[in-house]
């Protein structure tokens, strides 16, 4: 990687540094270019589209992009437009960008569409290669047709990408076997894989009761298991507290939940990720109890959240719908639950706060194994 001088990296908020790769490109890149987009409200004001320059790991230059004025109920129907704005201006930028940088070397997304348009770069000479790192695979069948449009039309980019990226690396097994059983991929060749990596942090052993959730706020997420229960575990336990880090389509759904109680906090959508590590440190657990269904897109990725709880020492209890679910299992740094029994979800909480010590030491234990420093070289060794 060291003849490798400038990278184009593109993502969507609040992931462009899950696992710290924004980190870990500005350490290892002279020059990296970030292009980064959303499409949830994350805070009252809206997470911007940007473009940031930087420099020897400084920031010299950030550019807003324009966002397309989207309500969260019409989000669906609006993706062509929003999709066609995001190709339009990433290419005008890189155009201007070439002028003034020159060629670019490489150019790493996690978006099978932004992928895309990094291999018509290639083609055009603006970008010598192109990585496509796959986070996700959206399953097509789904109840609503307008997502079940747009889930189909990602597919048809998330082929073309995957066969035609310089590199094509993976979260995890699954999405690569998944690939391989419809015939998108060949059986006979090994593809990479890199999970997200963990920022080892450090560990509290703070006599605490603090149950906390990172991520966007979706029904999805499984989050509402905890609300359900939220009243016989205070009867269990007097002093217990719930931190909620983010925000997203349903946040005023969990805020109704919680008008009146004064134990529950919500952060909003936080950007600094220093300050998110700071807040996930106090935990004494974090939950990542997503629902089992199997037009949920957890079932395939690695969940960045879990990753950045055990990276602070933090226990998690999450459902088996991950892969990474096993790890948590096998490692004791957690539990993995039914989501439908509410009395399992109970007892592991209990569990968990009562030995809390043994459970945070497993879970830094586990995170250390994962340091991102460790895995993220492996996303350029194919490269040559």
């Amino acid at each position: 990687m060291e003849q490798n001088k400038s990278i184009i990296y593109v993502n969507f908020a609040p992931y462009d540094n899950a696992g710290r790769i924004l980190d870990y490109l500005k350490e290892q890149f002279p020059i990296v270019i970030l292009f980064s987009f959303d499409f949830h409200r994350l805070n009252k004001r809206s997470q911007s589209n940007y473009l940031k320059i930087f420099q020897n790991g400084r920031k010299i230059q950030e550019t807003k992009l324009f966002k397309l004025p989207t309500p969260e109920a019409i989000l669906f129907i609006s993706l062509p437009f929003i999709t066609v704005l995001i190709g339009i201006q990433m290419l005008w930028h890189i155009l201007k960008l070439k002028r003034r940088l020159g060629q670019f070397d490489i150019y790493l997304t996690v978006n099978a569409f932004t992928a895309w348009i990094g291999n018509i770069l290639r083609s055009l000479g603006i970008v010598q290669r192109t990585i496509f790192w796959v986070w996700d695979y959206y399953p097509p069948g789904f109840p609503n047709w307008n997502i079940r449009l747009a889930r189909w039309t990602y597919w048809k980019f998330d082929k073309i990408s995957s066969i035609s990226s310089d590199s094509t690396i993976f979260l995890n097994k699954r999405l690569i076997e998944l690939r391989q059983q419809i015939g998108v991929l060949s059986t006979k060749k090994n593809y990479p894989i890199v999970p997200i990596g963990t920022n080892i942090g450090s560990i509290s052993f703070a006599k605490k009761h603090i149950i906390g959730h990172l991520g966007v706020l979706k029904r999805s997420q499984g989050l509402d298991l905890l609300f359900d229960n939220l009243e016989t575990l205070t009867r269990r336990i007097p002093d217990l507290k719930i931190e909620i880090i983010g925000s997203g389509p349903d946040e005023n759904h969990f805020k109704s939940r919680v008008k009146s109680s004064q134990q529950v906090k919500f952060f909003g959508f936080v950007k600094n990720d220093n300050s998110v590590e700071k807040i996930i440190r106090n935990w004494s657990l974090g939950v990542a109890t997503y629902i089992p269904d199997t037009s949920n897109a957890a079932y395939w990725t690695d969940p960045s959240k879990i990753k950045a709880y055990i990276s602070q020492g933090v226990p998690v209890i999450t459902t088996s719908i991950t892969p990474f679910s096993q790890e948590i299992k096998k490692s004791g740094a957690g539990a993995v639950i039914d989501y439908f029994d509410r009395q399992q979800f109970i007892n592991a909480v209990i569990t968990i706060l009562k030995k809390q010590k043994q459970f945070k030491q497993r879970a830094f234990l586990l995170a250390q194994e994962y340091f991102y420093q460790k895995l993220y070289p492996k996303l350029f060794t194919n490269l040559g």
